[in-house]
């Protein structure tokens, strides 16, 4: 599984975790009915399927790579109709960390729906920031500083407005952000402007960026700039080399700005849905 994925990530970008082996025992192995195709010893084209949650109600979620020397030969439909024959009566969502222009003509052939789509940027590890400028009166605090408290009003009042804001509570975000062995307290950064909070950062190891913030009304005065870029600082002095952050493609102002601080484009990351109304992709 582990050879099948870093074949279709370097031909197709994507999450660079996407061939990592616990990752992938949690996609085809863990709670998960697996399908496979083999050329002699190789594992040419997997599929599988899972739960999306617990209980009978529960709707599917398959996952699935074809080689790159063996598309287009029906392989990714013949995994696709197999997981779809699992799918339970709560119906099938297809994801993927390293999306091809393959699957996406498939899934769509299939009656899904595009429901989520984030592009994958990285930070090459000898690119060097552009000069960011802090905006007066900003003062940077970290998360054991500040408080998850301070930093989740900041989430929410940053996000609320975005299409598909989870309205998660206070203890479900800290959760999500913070309950990692690779969570960086250290790098998970306040911005506080003339004395009123209004933008976070929060990255870990592994040279990951989570989540970046800035609140509407203090948006265009530098501060995701200012804040990317002591992040990307703390993190290198850290010893991390690449840099990798996620962003929607709805959200074309972030994309701008983390590529003006020299992030490139390295894949594509996605869900796909049977919808019964036009989709919003958020």
């Amino acid at each position: 599984m582990a050879e099948l994925a870093r074949e279709c990530l370097s031909a197709d970008g994507g999450q660079p975790f996407a061939a990592d082996p616990g990752f992938l025992r949690g996609r085809y192995l863990d709670r998960a009915h697996a399908w496979g195709a083999w050329q002699g010893p190789q594992l040419v084209c997997a599929s599988a399927v899972r739960p999306s949650g617990d209980g009978p109600d529960a709707a599917t979620i398959t996952t699935g790579l074809v080689h790159p020397q063996f598309r287009r030969r029906g392989l990714g439909g013949a995994a696709f109709d197999w997981a779809a024959g699992q799918a339970s009566p709560a119906g099938l969502t297809a994801d993927t960390e390293a999306l091809s222009d393959g699957a996406h003509a498939l899934y769509l052939s299939r009656g899904l729906s595009q429901v989520f789509a984030e592009d994958v940027m990285q930070l090459a590890a000898t690119a060097e920031l552009p000069p960011a400028p802090s905006p007066p009166g900003l003062v940077l605090s970290d998360w054991d500083a500040a408080g998850p408290a301070r930093f989740f009003a900041v989430y929410e009042a940053s996000f609320r407005d975005r299409p598909g804001y989870p309205g998660w509570t206070q203890d479900r975000w800290v959760d999500w952000i913070s309950d990692d062995d690779d969570f960086r307290a250290a790098w998970a950064l306040l911005a506080t402007a003339d004395g009123t909070d209004a933008g976070f950062i929060v990255a870990e190891a592994g040279g990951w960026i989570i989540q970046v913030g800035v609140m509407p009304a203090a948006r265009g005065r530098g501060l995701g700039a200012a804040l990317v870029a002591e992040a990307v600082r703390l993190m290198r002095a850290g010893g991390q080399t690449v840099i990798t952050l996620n962003v929607n493609v709805n959200n074309p102002h972030a994309a701008a700005l983390y590529r003006r601080l020299g992030f490139a484009l390295a894949g594509r990351r996605a869900r796909y849905a049977v919808m019964t109304e036009d989709p919003v992709v958020t």
